[in-house]
């Protein structure tokens, strides 16, 4: 798994680029799709952990994103 190489902002701060996208991203409205994909896909906050749970998804640490879905002999990344 390749890791992230914090900047002196991000040490100094505390935040890194994901929490800050995740801040960001969490201003849009709860019913936005966007919002609600990013977070499903990427997002590490208690929110996201909520609407994985509430789809009944996990997150795959391997490649930092939510499971992959089969629907109708489809496999594809949940959005």
């Amino acid at each position: 798994m390749k890791k992230i190489k914090l900047n002196a902002a991000e040490i100094q701060s505390g935040i890194n680029r994901v929490k800050h996208a995740e801040h960001l991203i969490k201003q849009l409205p709860e019913d936005h799709d966007g919002r609600n994909t990013w977070l499903l896909n990427y997002g590490k906050s208690e929110d996201a952990k909520k609407l994985r749970k509430n789809r009944d998804l996990k997150f795959d640490k391997e490649t930092q994103s939510c499971e992959l879905v089969t629907t109708n002999n489809e496999t594809t990344q949940y959005v």
